[in-house]
């Protein structure tokens, strides 16, 4: 079992272990940024025939629905204000606690708005037998999650619960 921290966080599976099992031996989960890693991860060890019975993505940073130009002002606004960012991004996710935090990397950001999820890449782990659950958030202030939800409904099984936050936690 693998499981990937989201961008600023570590240490957070718990929030999310009455969605999914997470603990099974093929398994692979990732929250957010860490949603990029755990496909990253899936598509390695499918390529190089090893098992993964079910991928988890929670949150998956979604942002290629987003503008250049929104893109280049979080990067400048992490850039200028290394710590006003991140108070400002755990805040929109849901003011997690701080057990959770990690401080994040430009590299991890940059990461993460840049990443393009390829419908190709769901297409060939599902032919090779993984399950795909994809949960959203309804009232998620990192991503949109009705976009996101679109573009991952047709890719696995995607689950968007209404009245939550990025951390999927009632709002």
């Amino acid at each position: 079992m693998h499981f990937f921290s989201g961008f600023c966080f570590q240490n957070e599976k718990e929030l999310f272990s009455h969605y999914a099992p997470l603990n099974q031996e093929y398994t692979i989960s990732g929250f957010s940024y860490g949603a990029i890693l755990a496909l990253k991860l899936a598509l390695e060890k499918t390529r190089n025939h090893t098992r993964v019975q079910t991928l988890n993505l929670f949150s998956p940073a979604f942002f290629q629905d987003q503008k250049e130009s929104f893109k280049k002002m979080q990067i400048l606004g992490f850039k200028k204000d290394k710590k006003s960012y991140i108070r400002n991004f755990l805040a929109l996710c849901g003011n997690p606690s701080q057990a959770y935090y990690k401080e994040g990397t430009l590299e991890e950001l940059e990461e993460l708005l840049y990443f393009v999820w390829k419908e190709q890449d769901f297409i060939m782990l599902r032919e090779n037998g993984t399950h795909i659950n994809i949960f959203l958030g309804g009232e998620d202030k990192i991503i949109n999650p009705y976009n996101a939800f679109d573009f991952f409904s047709p890719l696995g099984c995607a689950c968007l619960y209404k009245h939550c936050n990025h951390l999927l936690l009632p709002h």
